[in-house]
Parts: C-alpha cells; sequence; structure tokens
C-alpha cells in the first residue's frame, strides 16, 4: 500500500469521531463565551447604572454650592441636609484645581464627616479626575440599554404586587463601594470632592450572585453533558472499530485488523515471521458436511490456534480458510516445528476427519517493513507449499524474483502490443514422403527494447494467468493473415499455417465468428489458416468447446489438437471432437527406455487416428531414425530440429519459396 494510500485511508477512519470531537467543543467553546459576554454586559450595565445615578447626585450637590457659595452658612445647612438625606454622601471637601490644597471657609477648614483625603485613590480610573470629566460630558437624557436603568427602582416590585417587608427587604443596603469624585463648581479653583457611596441593595446583590450563579451552572452542566457526550462518540466510536475488525466466521481478528496492529508491539530484539496457515480442500469439506459446519470448523480452528498464540503475537482470519499470524521464532527449524504441532493439535481435536493444512512463511526484517507485501509473500509461499510434501514453506529470493519479473511483464505486455514488440516466427513442417516443407506452425517471440529476446516460456504462463493471452491469439492471428494475403497477392503458393487459440478464448460463444472476422479482413482462404487447440481445453465447457469446433470446420479452417498424448484424456477427446488434425507431443519420442514399447503405442494411435479420419503430425523430432520409423507408419508432416528449427519471417520466406514465385 502506497503512503498516500495509507494517509487517506487513516484519514477516513479518523473522520467520524475527530470532526464531531471538534464540533462538539467548538459548540461549548461558543455556548461558555455568549455566557461569560451575557455576565459581562449585564456587569457593565449594572456599572453604568450607578455611574448615571452618581452624575445626577453630584449634579446636585454642585447646583447647592453654585447658588450659595456667597453664603458658607446656609450651604453648611444645605449640604448637610443633602447628606442627611442621601446615604450616598459620605464625606465632602473642597480643593483647589491641583486636588490637593483644601479651600479654608473662613478661619477653619469646612469638613462634613471628613476623612483623609489623601488615603483615598480619586476616580475609578488612573489618571485623577478623569470620572469628573467623563460624567460632566454625559447628558442627562442619556438611556443606557439596561433592563433595570430603564425602569423605576419599584417598578417590578409594584407589578408582581410584593409586599413591603419584601420591597423593604429589596431595598436594604447590602454593601457600598466608597470612591472619591471631584467636579468643578463655577468658581475658580473651586473643586467639590465627594466621597461618594455605590450602594448596592440587597436586591441588586442577590441579583448580581443569582446571575453568576445560574451562569456557572449553566456552563457546569453544558460542560458535564458535553464530557459525556464526548465519551458516548469516543465509544461508540470504540464499538464501530470492535466491529470493524471482528471476523464474522470465528469472532476473532479479521485481516483488516491483522494488517493495521500486526506491527505496533514488536520488540527490536526478537525475530517475528508472518505465517499464511490454509486448511486444505475447505471447499469439499462444505460439500460434504455444509457450509455451516465448514465455518464451526474454521471457527474450532481460530480458538484452537489462539492457545499457541503468545504475547506479542497475533493471529487473523483472513479468508476463506486461511489465516494470518504474526509468530516469534529462534530459527526456521524451531518455527517449522512449532507450526507443525500446531497442525497435529488441530487433527488431534477433529479426530473423525483427517485435516490437512500448509503454511507459507515470510520472515521480517523490521519493523518497518511493509506488512501488506509480507503477507502476500506468505501467500506465495503458501501456494509452493500445496504442491509440496513440505507444509511449510519460506519465502525466498527466487520467490521474489519471480512476483518482480511477473509485474515487469505485465506492466510491458500492452505496450508491447502496440510497439509490435512481438514477432511471428514460423517452424516448418515437412511431408514424410516427399520430405518437403508442406506446412507451418505459428510462433510467438518477445523482442524487448530493454531486455532483449524473452522466451515463451518466461511469458506465456503468466499471459494465460491473467487473462492476456487472449489479446495475443488475436494479434497472432491477424499477423499470419497479413502475412498470408501478402504472399497471395505476390502469386506465392500459400501452405497452411497454424495458429495456437487458448483455450481462454472459449469463455465467449461466438469465437467461431470473431476468427473469421479477423481472416476475412485479408481475404484469405480459410483452408489455409489451421486452428490449434491444447487438449486442456477439452475439460471446460465441452459443449461450446464442440460447438465451436463444429462452426470453424463448417467455415473451412482446420482444427488440430496439439499435444496429444500430453493429458490422460487424449481417447475420450477424439471420439467426442471431429477433429482434422492431431499433433503427437514431443515426449512420445523423448528419453524412452522401452523404444519397441513406444513404438507401438505410436504406429497404434496413427492407425487409429486414420481410421477417424485425421491427418497426423509429430512434433519435436530429432533423429534420422524417427523421421524413418514415423514414415513406415504413415505419418502425414514432421515437426522439429531434424527439418528446421522455428524460423524469422524472411528465413521462411527463403526456405519456402527461394528467388523463385510459384502460382497458387
Amino acid at each position: 500500500m502506497s503512503r498516500k494510500k495509507e494517509r487517506k485511508l487513516r484519514k477516513i477512519r479518523n473522520k467520524g469521531i475527530a470532526h464531531r470531537i471538534i464540533i462538539t467543543l467548538l459548540a461549548e467553546f461558543a455556548f461558555i463565551t455568549v455566557c461569560i459576554f451575557t455576565g459581562f454586559l449585564f456587569f457593565i450595565n449594572l456599572v453604568n447604572s450607578y455611574i448615571l445615578t452618581s452624575d445626577k447626585d453630584m449634579k446636585k450637590f454642585v447646583s447647592i454650592v453654585n447658588e450659595n457659595w456667597d453664603n458658607k452658612t446656609l450651604l453648611s445647612e444645605k449640604i448637610t441636609t443633602l447628606m442627611s438625606v442621601d446615604e450616598s454622601f459620605e464625606s465632602v471637601v473642597f480643593v483647589d484645581d491641583d486636588f490637593k490644597t483644601l479651600i479654608k471657609f473662613g478661619e477653619s477648614d469646612f469638613e462634613i464627616n471628613y476623612k483623609d483625603f489623601n488615603d483615598y485613590s480619586i476616580g475609578m480610573f488612573p489618571k485623577t479626575g478623569i470620572l469628573r470629566e467623563y460624567i460632566s460630558e454625559i447628558d442627562e437624557d442619556v438611556k443606557i440599554d439596561s433592563f433595570f436603568t430603564k425602569l423605576p427602582k419599584t417598578f417590578i416590585f409594584q407589578e408582581l404586587s410584593i409586599n413591603k417587608k419584601m420591597l423593604k427587604w429589596a431595598n436594604g443596603k447590602m454593601f457600598s463601594i466608597g470612591q472619591w469624585i471631584i467636579y468643578k463648581t463655577d468658581f475658580d479653583s473651586v473643586n467639590v470632592a465627594v466621597n461618594y457611596q455605590y450602594v448596592v441593595s440587597n436586591f441588586y446583590a442577590n441579583l448580581i450572585v443569582f446571575v453568576a450563579a445560574g451562569l456557572a451552572i449553566l456552563i457546569g452542566l453544558s460542560v458535564i453533558y458535553k464530557i459525556i457526550s464526548t465519551l458516548s462518540i469516543i465509544h461508540g466510536r470504540k464499538n464501530i472499530s470492535q466491529i470493524i475488525y471482528t471476523d464474522l466466521v470465528t469472532g476473532g481478528h479479521n485481516k483488516e485488523y491483522f494488517l493495521n496492529y500486526a506491527l505496533r508491539g514488536i520488540s527490536k530484539k526478537q525475530l517475528y515471521a508472518v505465517v499464511q496457515f490454509r486448511l486444505e480442500k475447505y471447499r469439499n469439506y462444505c460439500t460434504a458436511y455444509g457450509l455451516k459446519q465448514g465455518e464451526n470448523l474454521l471457527e474450532s480452528i481460530y480458538c484452537n490456534a489462539s492457545e499457541f498464540i503468545k504475547k506479542r503475537e497475533i493471529l487473523a482470519h483472513i479468508e476463506k480458510s486461511d489465516f494470518a499470524m504474526l509468530l516469534k521464532y529462534e530459527s526456521n527449524e524451531q518455527l517449522e516445528k512449532r507450526l507443525k504441532t500446531m497442525m497435529d493439535a488441530f487433527n488431534e481435536k477433529c479426530k473423525s476427519q483427517h485435516l490437512n493444512f500448509s503454511a507459507g512463511i515470510c520472515a521480517l526484517k523490521s519493523k518497518n517493513d511493509d506488512i501488506t507485501f509480507l503477507l502476500t509473500a506468505a501467500g506465495l509461499a503458501l501456494s509452493k507449499a500445496e504442491n509440496q510434501s513440505v507444509k511449510a514453506v519460506w519465502f525466498n529470493d527466487e520467490m521474489k524474483e519471480s512476483q518482480v519479473w511477473e509485474r515487469r511483464i505485465e506492466d510491458d505486455m500492452e505496450n508491447a502490443i502496440t510497439n509490435r514488440e512481438f514477432q511471428v516466427y514460423l517452424q516448418p513442417k515437412y511431408s514424410t514422403k516427399k520430405e518437403e516443407l508442406a506446412a507451418a506452425e505459428a510462433l510467438v517471440r518477445w523482442i524487448h527494447p530493454v531486455l532483449g529476446f524473452i522466451s515463451p516460456g518466461k511469458f506465456i504462463p503468466i499471459f494465460e494467468k491473467n487473462g492476456f493471452i487472449i489479446q495475443l491469439d488475436d494479434y497472432m492471428l491477424t499477423e499470419i493473415s497479413k502475412l498470408q494475403a501478402g504472399w497471395l497477392s505476390e502469386g506465392k503458393k500459400l501452405v497452411p499455417i497454424s495458429v495456437n487459440v487458448s483455450r481462454a478464448h472459449f469463455t465467449r460463444n461466438d469465437l467461431a465468428e470473431h476468427i473469421c472476422s479477423i481472416v476475412d479482413e485479408y481475404k484469405v482462404p480459410h483452408k489455409f489458416i489451421e486452428l490449434e487447440l491444447t487438449e486442456s481445453a477439452f475439460f471446460d465447457d465441452k459443449s461450446t468447446l464442440l460447438s465451436t469446433v463444429k462452426k470453424l470446420k463448417e467455415y473451412g479452417f482446420k482444427v488440430s489438437m496439439d499435444d496429444f498424448g500430453a493429458g490422460y484424456s487424449s481417447l475420450n477427446s477424439l471420439k467426442e471432437l471431429p477433429l482434422d488434425i492431431i499433433k503427437l507431443d514431443a515426449e512420445f519420442f523423448r528419453g524412452i527406455d522401452d523404444i519397441n514399447r513406444a513404438n507401438t503405442i505410436v504406429g497404434d494411435t496413427i492407425a487409429l487416428a486414420k481410421k477417424l479420419g485425421m491427418e497426423i503430425v509429430a512434433e519435436g523430432i530429432e533423429t534420422r531414425e524417427q523421421v524413418d520409423f514415423l514414415a513406415k507408419q504413415d505419418c502425414d508432416l514432421i515437426q522439429g530440429f531434424y527439418f528446421a528449427k522455428p524460423l524469422p519471417v524472411n528465413e521462411f520466406v527463403e526456405r519456402a519459396y527461394g528467388k523463385h514465385t510459384e502460382i497458387l
């Protein structure tokens, strides 16, 4: 898995919980901010209401001073009366403009409940007199946007019909805050300095406490709710993760869990290996006992395997009857012995059925290894183990090179078709009677621009596995049709050329029509195109194969069976398929100890084919003795290195036609 894809998957996994928690926290932050801002506005409005009240009171005081300054006795009486009526006025002095020198009234300082003026900070702000100047600029008609300043003090209680005791309690003094406020008078260098008491009534004090407590409770409840909500989200996510990582068959860990957690807890000092463990012939077991019993068996194997899992090891069911394990080991032999012990224990638990197991092992080199590659490598080793007596196979460099090679072939195969890197080679077929060129087989060779010549044995099996063989067969049929059309236009005598048709082609019902469309595009007579089937095609859909062969024969094509005798159903295929030609496999003529026995089999096979009206081609012929024997047995054509190896087209043309052109 690429790092980009891994990051993307991690982002998808985390997105579900991350964005929900972020939204929850943002909502909580917004709620707390609103609560604090509301409380702040309430406090500011309360302060403003007191400021406006003090401004009105101070203007009354200044008015008395301005009107009675010359009459000190009357001034003293009115100030005393005002201070006795309004408890807000604690004490008063008169100061000059520097706010330090007290102004004397005749022979003595004027002082009412006077306290040391210099012990108090003047004004609510750092600079002396700012409050005085600020208040003096406020117009009496200014309205502060506050519910409590818009209504009369007793309005709320009147509307609620609250009794006098309650009203008295509400208007009662809870506490006060003292402050010196200085106002200018109409007289030069005369300023009134009043120790003004901001009285907080029981009502307002309790209202402040109520609002503060209410906001605190709301914030607290909100925080608790959001914490519970966040924990619920995390818990829900954990449950979802548990579901995602749980295998539905065994109830244990699944492949997703193994890929995400296998390498997280490993120790650097310990050797680890990834093992892919398989119960063989699981499909047969399900066929015999049912799918439910098969799943119960897998669950039992998982539970039994769990008993062998140690600390910092992981077991998971990944697919079908395959299990993945991360195991610690000390040596290869020790791990193989441990796996064998596990296999024997599984069989001991299921004595009524004999179970077969195999395992592929890939050693872990470092914590930074790609777990997906390790599991794939273990799976590749497992495929080798299934075909061997040894049931535990280690992944090695040869297997890795095979994987790299297959990847390289698959990466380049499409471009090879486009760039015409696949070259047509033709191997002549000679008649046994006249020993002259009578036909040919088309073979493919890959001339890679970087790797050079690639043997068919190194890419044909890969193409057959991945399905690209269909495109290659169509390419070869097209190339042969072009060659035949070119030779025909030049007046050359054509010989039949056989082209392989892979078993993969027989998945389509219109194969015969498809082949006709390719050949007819170049107007080549069908009798000069021979279509070779492998005997393995006979094991697929027989009805489709038989129908296609009949259609091809009706269209005038000759149909042959390649590698006859290499399989185990040759006689059965001869009975059912209306073939024109059979090609005896080269193994008939190689490494034979009893030559007489082999010759008898070959002779009788040729005789049988002749009775069925078929032509015989012997391939892989390399000696004169083989040629003479086949001639005596009435074999029609011989193909092999004795006469010619596969030739490039230009060499084949030179051998087949020389410098002379023969008319068809």
